[in-house]
């Protein structure tokens, strides 16, 4: 038995999964015997995939070392294996609930697509600026997450639009700075000693 710590876990109808830190994945059902396999390297997101019954029957694993596995469910029985060599994957999304295809987002903020028809099961779409948290298709737009940021690109790259929650942030600080101002001025108009109102007295 593994003493490895879990990293990543997923919960299903029958059973669940959960990944260690030491390599090992694990699945758990709700009845019957436990079914393991080892990676080589620990697994840093999973992504759970429906089949034509619409129950999940596969699962995809990123590791941190840029390596994506795709294992079937229940007896975790290896499916495909790719690799970006790109460092961490952070996130892994379907191009479409009919498609095998995955897009793979990483530390680095590379967007990658596998998959067994896609040329050398592997290319590299675009970078992104920053770490890629969440990744996402719709249509012919990728939609990308830094942290609470959300950026919109076309299948070539192009940026289409974004969401900066950077610049919300510093607005409201603008905001909150012009506002303490006005009450500021306001207090030393009000005070009889002006604008020595807020400034510190020393004894």
């Amino acid at each position: 038995m593994s003493g490895g710590t879990v990293i990543r876990s997923m919960v299903l109808s029958d059973g669940y999964i959960i990944a260690l830190d030491d390599g090992l994945i694990s699945w758990r059902p709700n009845s019957g015997r436990r079914t393991n396999y080892r990676l080589q390297y620990p697994a840093s997101v999973l992504l759970g995939i429906k089949g034509p019954s619409g129950s999940c029957e596969s699962i995809a694993i990123g590791d941190t070392k840029g390596n994506v596995i795709r294992l079937s469910l229940p007896r975790l029985e290896l499916l495909d294996a790719y690799e970006t060599g790109a460092g961490l994957v952070r996130s892994l999304c379907r191009v479409s609930s009919s498609s095998d295809k995955l897009l793979v987002g990483n530390d680095s903020g590379h967007v990658w697509i596998i998959g067994r028809d896609v040329p050398d099961n592997c290319v590299l779409l675009f970078k992104h600026d920053e770490c890629i948290t969440s990744i996402r298709s719709s249509y012919d737009e990728i939609t990308v997450h830094s942290g609470w940021s959300k950026y919109n690109y076309d299948w070539e790259g192009v940026l289409l639009s974004n969401f900066n929650t950077n610049d919300v942030f510093e607005q409201k600080r603008i905001e909150r700075s012009i506002r303490r101002a006005k009450l500021l001025q306001q207090k030393a108009t009000n005070s009889p000693f002006g604008v020595m109102v807020d400034l510190p007295i020393i004894s």
